[in-house]
């Protein structure tokens, strides 16, 4: 059996913890800064809580370490665990800032094809899909992508200040998923962000909706959609243009009836109220993958670097949006901005 440390007993914890019992992995020790979470994780599953995130890793019998620990100890968990010679997979973003996660990439040259970074939306079946399917040239060359992501409602706001804002916390799924659509990096883009939403969140100096487009190195286009309120429900969707058709990754529904009239228009019985129930499957797949990657001694899916070009992409829309014009970007994420002005 392979085992697993999980460091972190949280909601995401409760959801990893839980693809870990299918995917028919091990969940050996947790560690959480509240003791009595982790408890409940042992109690279920026969874990031994530890009382260091240290303890959890080189606790005999881990051979992967899964970090869900809040963001800003990240990349130092992460160091810790490929020092120790664990497989590690780590939650989104890889750090909490583009210079933390930038220490990270250096730190572990090498060893950064063996950290797994979880942007569970590559393992969502339809979105996967189209990416094959795009990839395959069923609709002849991409010419625009189009990413939609929208929340039921706003997070709580004392969340807001930690979150790194909106382009950081909540589009960077979206950065990933487009270069892994367009299997090619961006070289501009241009951010707009609004307060439309609730007044409040825009005195904790952050966004609550926002619109990006960019532009990849060989011309393709892509625009990106957030929202933190969406009062018909949790709204995730690809759309896929090409020369020879489209292709969409829509919102799942218990049925296939659609309903027409007054207050309706081909309205689903959508059944996806927030993530955990969205994205159930993704999350198992993507633990079977970092077991699969454990077990094979194969490189991560998605790799360090991959969580190191999603975070680039969010400082670059976060700036655009601040600095109110288009940025242009070095694909291989080397350019740093500073506090330059406009």
């Amino acid at each position: 059996m392979t085992g697993i440390a999980l460091l972190g007993a949280g909601r995401i914890g409760q959801v990893h913890a839980k693809a870990i019992a299918e995917a028919g992995a091990t969940l050996v020790s947790v560690y959480d800064v509240m003791p009595e979470a982790a408890k409940t994780f042992a109690d279920r599953s026969g874990a031994t809580v530890c009382d260091s995130a240290d303890a959890a890793i080189q606790h005999p019998g881990v051979d992967g370490v899964l970090v869900a620990t809040s963001t800003d100890t990240h990349v130092d968990l992460i160091l810790a665990s490929a020092d120790a010679g664990k497989a590690v997979m780590c939650e989104k973003p890889i750090g909490p800032s583009l210079t933390e996660a930038r220490r990270c990439i250096n730190a572990l040259g090498e060893r950064a094809d063996r950290v797994f970074i979880g942007f569970n939306r590559r393992f969502d079946p339809g979105h996967a899909k189209v990416n094959a399917a795009v990839l395959g040239g069923e609709i002849g060359t991409l010419e625009q992508l189009t990413l939609t992501s929208r929340d039921p409602y706003p997070p709580p706001l004392e969340y807001i200040p930690v979150s790194g804002g909106l382009f950081r916390d909540m589009m960077i799924h979206d950065f990933d998923i487009a270069r892994w659509m367009l299997g090619e990096e961006i070289v501009r883009i241009s951010a707009e962000g609004s307060v439309a939403v609730d007044p409040e969140i825009g005195k904790l100096d952050d966004v609550d909706t926002a619109i990006v487009s960019m532009v990849s190195e060989s011309g393709k286009q892509i625009v990106i959609l957030n929202s933190r309120r969406a009062v018909y429900g949790y709204d995730q969707r690809i759309e896929a243009f090409g020369a020879k058709g489209m292709l969409i990754s829509d919102n799942p529904s218990d049925t296939s009836v659609k309903k027409f009239g007054p207050e309706h228009f081909a309205a689903p019985d959508a059944y996806a109220t927030f993530f955990m129930d969205r994205y159930t499957v993704s999350y198992r797949r993507e633990i079977e993958a970092f077991v699969h990657m454990i077990q094979t001694g194969g490189k991560a899916p998605v790799t360090a670097k991959d969580g190191f070009m999603a975070s680039y992409l969010a400082e670059a829309a976060t700036l655009s949006s601040k600095w109110g014009r288009s940025i242009e970007l070095d694909i291989e994420g080397q350019a740093t901005w500073g506090n330059r002005s406009p």
